[in-house]
């Protein structure tokens, strides 16, 4: 563990969280704005969506590989001649507005100030099916988005975490080396071992399960006012 001149953070159950995902209403926000001329419901709207989610969410894990909400909201549209009112990426984010209520996770707010006081770097990147655009509208809606320099989404490369390729994305927007970087983030598989599977220090917030003995050298926080001590108890580059 050395000080780190960049921490990358994922986003879900690390920064935010939501008590609830409803894509009832996601999709009935979604019809109010088109046009639909075979007049489909939303309960034939839900049962495609349902159909195309079932049969690729076990595929995701296990390939690593990323089903965009963007490329639902595609066959939803030409399966069932929907149009639209406006742009893909608009549409995405009035689905989004309508199935989540969003919150941040305790301590954030006043974690993140605190980084950037220190001269650290921030990124963000998640495991999500929705674009990078919509999760950095979240952001700035609880005014946190100008603190990182980038928010990377795994919808807009295909490639989740654990796969070492989203981690060497971020680096490489850093510019720095995988030596120099932090990861923080609450999921053991995903964040936990992709990162140190792409070299990167991990730092598990609040883990939900139990880390592997085999994994190596990491930290376990609880709450995000221990994140800094501990930063300050690592030894300089």
């Amino acid at each position: 563990m050395r000080k780190p001149e960049a921490i990358l953070f994922d986003l879900w159950g690390t920064l935010i969280s939501s008590d609830s995902f409803d894509p009832g209403r996601g999709n009935a926000a979604v019809l109010a704005k088109c046009d639909n001329p075979r007049g489909v419901t939303l309960a034939q709207v839900q049962a495609l969506g349902s159909r195309v989610v079932s049969a690729l969410e076990r595929r995701e894990d296990q390939s690593a590989l990323e089903f965009t909400q963007a490329s639902l909201l595609r066959i939803l549209a030409d399966a069932l001649d929907l149009r639209f009112h406006k742009s893909l990426q608009e549409t995405e984010w009035e689905f989004w507005k309508a199935a989540l209520e969003i919150r941040l996770i305790e301590g954030v707010r006043e974690l993140l100030p605190r980084v950037a006081l220190n001269g650290i770097r921030m990124g963000v990147v998640s495991n999500s099916s929705f674009s990078a655009a919509t999760l950095e509208k979240e952001l700035e809606r609880h005014g946190i988005r100008r603190h990182f320099e980038f928010v990377i989404s795994s919808a807009d490369y295909g490639v989740r975490k654990p796969d070492p390729i989203i981690f060497e994305v971020a680096l490489a927007r850093l510019g720095i080396g995988a030596e120099k970087a932090w990861f923080a983030g609450d999921n053991v598989a995903y964040d936990v071992e992709g990162a140190r599977g792409a070299g990167i220090f991990p730092v598990a917030f609040n883990p939900r399960t139990e880390i592997p003995e085999h994994l190596g050298e990491h930290a376990v926080i609880a709450e995000w006012s221990q994140l800094m001590p501990l930063v300050a108890s690592a030894p300089g580059h």
